[in-house]
């Protein structure tokens, strides 16, 4: 087994420098599947050179990207919007939320970073996204309705976030020199994933509007 970027068997970092991405990128595409990888004796991770040829030339259906470079992205883009919020409106909801509920937030606020930036990078995009995204939605529900934030406050804050993750898309659309009509599908189907999130904080404060009206 030769481990040299011109043999047979290729390491995930061989292979990261083939496709231009981070070795943790090739790490998480080998673990769902997206790319095939094998395990040497010593638990080692090998590719197939072939293999990495292939995906480069059949690559995602609309155009592939580094989930590590979008998510840097998006995490400076919430940042320059929270710093610009205006001290009255209602994002400032969680500034007196006691800390672990704070601590929480910023998790999920960093897995649905992660989620987009795999979506984005995926080649399958499939139910798989919509499912974590519903489930992230629904933690960010519990949370916000722990420290007793409005519904509003909720979509509030959470439509930050949604234009932060659509201008990220805008800008990686471009960098990738996708035509109008492919861009236009990314820009969707970041909006659908967020549908989804939405979908699954709603029906948290649903359920907790439905308790309270009986109780």
């Amino acid at each position: 087994m030769v481990d040299e970027l011109g043999g047979r068997w290729i390491s995930s970092g061989s292979a990261s420098h083939l496709l231009g991405v981070s070795e943790s990128t090739v790490r998480r595409w080998a673990d769902s599947g997206e790319i095939k990888s094998y395990r040497t004796g010593g638990g080692h991770r090998r590719l197939l050179r072939s293999d990495i040829e292939d995906f480069l030339r059949n690559g995602p259906q609309i155009f592939s990207t580094d989930p590590d470079h979008f998510s840097e992205i998006t995490l400076e883009r919430i940042k320059g919007r929270f710093k610009r919020v205006n001290p009255n409106s209602a994002m400032t909801a969680t500034i007196d939320l006691e800390e672990p509920l704070r601590v929480s937030l910023r998790f999920l606020g960093r897995q649905l970073v992660d989620l987009f930036a795999r979506y984005i990078a995926s080649n399958t995009r499939g139910e798989r996204f919509f499912d974590d995204a519903r489930g992230i939605g629904r933690e960010y529900g519990r949370t916000l309705v722990k420290g007793d934030v409005s519904l509003t406050s909720a979509v509030t804050i959470f439509n930050h976030l949604r234009h932060s993750f659509e201008e990220t898309a805008v800008d990686v659309a471009d960098e990738a020199n996708l035509n109008s009509s492919d861009a236009v599908e990314v820009i969707e189907d970041i909006s659908r994933l967020s549908d989804a999130v939405l979908e699954g904080m709603a029906l948290v404060y649903e359920s907790a509007f439905t308790t309270n009206t009986v109780s």
